[in-house]
């Protein structure tokens, strides 16, 4: 069984998963159009562009790998919408093949194309979808696709279909050596991501955060335009962390900081929450609330070290790589069917790996 993740990595979730697989003893290839900026690794690059003069040899280049794929693959993880050519041309030929075809969605590629409730303070008014194309395209994936994949709750709600997997965001959890808050810090130091300022709503948090920094001593660092070695050695050095504050869940960056051992702040909604695992140690905080959830872990040492060490079990019981890689080799087969939410988080925990050490 040959697998072809591609033709986008997002947040890593195409290279961890096909780093999983291999380390359970899969044949899968890594393959993307373009690099991820955060620099994750994949075995193919094709370096496709955006020049518009380019277009005539960047649809060659995508042909000269598509058509030995079709022959080559059994298996078709796809990823944020895309497929071997765009506008899904491949789909039905894929189909017709019988090929495996897996969708995976990741965010704006699904949750922007329905219609969705609007949170407080939302910066978007238009609810309506992105694009009649984009959502053409989502349309076709649904119609010829095995199954789609994603990863919680948030994001199934926006999809139309009866077959949606959950299979929660990955990382490589060894990778990231716990240093939990010490409880002696005097001056904590909070740390905030933003892969989209907008979105994540940070204009909010740097607000909140001067508020506090007139009361409280502490050090505030935004991250921004790093590789993703670069923004880990500063997340290291966090004693709290906060994600985004419209999503109503939690994102890779939550999970690598809850796999550092660092207390997590972020929007979850309490309809979303329900339906994680009752050990979700993040702190959930609206940005009206934010400013009060901060200063709670400011002035409680003892308790930023206690959800640290919360956050780094539930990474290991829910996030590690290739406890994901075996629940997508199970799918691939066909020997589970659909899960609710909970229920996928907890086959994902009973997945036996080890842990050197």
């Amino acid at each position: 069984m040959r697998i072809l993740h591609g033709m986008s990595d997002v947040a890593g979730q195409g290279s961890y998963s096909v780093a999983g697989l291999r380390a359970i003893g899969a044949d899968a290839t890594m393959a993307v159009w373009r690099g991820n900026p955060f620099g994750y690794p994949v075995d193919i690059d094709m370096k496709i562009g955006k020049k518009k003069w380019m277009y005539p040899f960047y649809a060659i280049k995508m042909l000269a790998f598509a058509i030995p794929a079709f022959f080559k693959y059994q298996i078709f993880h796809f990823h944020f919408g895309y497929s071997l050519i765009p506008f899904g041309l491949d789909l039905v030929w894929l189909h017709r093949a019988g090929k495996k075809i897996f969708m995976e969605y990741h965010g704006s590629d699904i949750r922007y194309t329905y219609q969705r409730i609007r949170p407080k303070y939302y910066p978007y008014s238009n609810l309506e979808p992105v694009s009649r194309r984009k959502r053409r395209g989502n349309d076709k994936v649904l119609k010829y696709a095995d199954a789609v994949i994603t990863h919680d709750e948030e994001l199934k709600q926006h999809i139309p279909s009866d077959r949606i997997y959950i299979t929660p965001l990955r990382i490589d959890v060894c990778k990231f050596t716990p240093i939990y808050p010490e409880e002696e810090k005097k001056r904590p130091v909070i740390v905030h991501a933003p892969s989209n300022y907008i979105v994540k709503g940070s204009k909010y948090v740097i607000e909140t955060v001067k508020e506090l920094e007139k009361k409280y001593d502490l050090e505030f660092i935004l991250v921004q335009n790093k590789k993703q070695d670069e923004a880990i050695e500063i997340y290291k050095k966090a004693d709290i962390i906060i994600d985004q504050m419209y999503a109503q869940t939690y994102g890779v960056f939550a999970v690598e900081a809850m796999a550092l051992g660092k207390p997590v702040v972020g929007y979850i909604s309490d309809e979303i929450r329900s339906a994680f695992p009752k050990e979700l140690p993040i702190v959930s905080a609206t940005i009206d609330s934010l400013y009060q959830m901060l200063e709670m872990l400011i002035m409680d040492s003892k308790k930023r070290r206690e959800l640290g060490m919360a956050g780094r079990k539930y990474a290991e019981d829910y996030h590690d790589y290739r406890k994901i890689a075996k629940v997508q080799m199970d799918i691939y087969k066909g020997v589970i069917e659909p899960m609710p939410t909970k229920e996928s988080f907890m086959y994902t925990k009973s997945k036996e790996i080890t842990y050197e050490g």
